[in-house]
C-alpha cells in the first residue's frame, strides 16, 4: 500500500512548514487527489492516522479534496501559533 508512503511524505512536508515557524503547530493539512492518481483516499486517510497517532504531530487532521485527472498535491497546511 503506497498510500502510507504518501502519508509519510505529507507529514515530512508538514514538519518542514512548522520548522519555519518556531513555536507553531500544525492543526490540519489538505491534499488534492485526482480520480486517476491511483491513490485510494480511504487508505491514505488510514495510513495518515496511523502515522500521526502518538507522534509529535498528533492530533493533526487530514482533509482530502477531490480533483480531476491524475493530480496529487499538498494544497495547504493550517498552522496556529502557540
Amino acid at each position: 500500500m503506497h498510500e502510507v508512503g504518501i502519508a509519510a511524505s505529507v507529514l515530512d512536508a508538514v514538519r518542514a512548514q512548522i520548522a519555519q515557524r518556531p513555536g507553531a503547530r500544525a492543526t490540519a493539512v489538505g491534499v488534492r487527489i485526482g480520480a486517476l492518481a491511483g491513490v485510494d483516499a480511504e487508505s491514505l486517510h488510514f495510513g495518515f492516522e496511523a502515522l500521526v497517532l502518538g507522534s509529535d504531530l498528533e492530533p493533526l487532521r487530514l482533509e482530502i479534496e477531490p480533483a480531476d485527472l491524475d493530480e496529487l498535491d499538498l494544497v495547504w497546511v493550517e498552522v496556529e501559533d502557540a
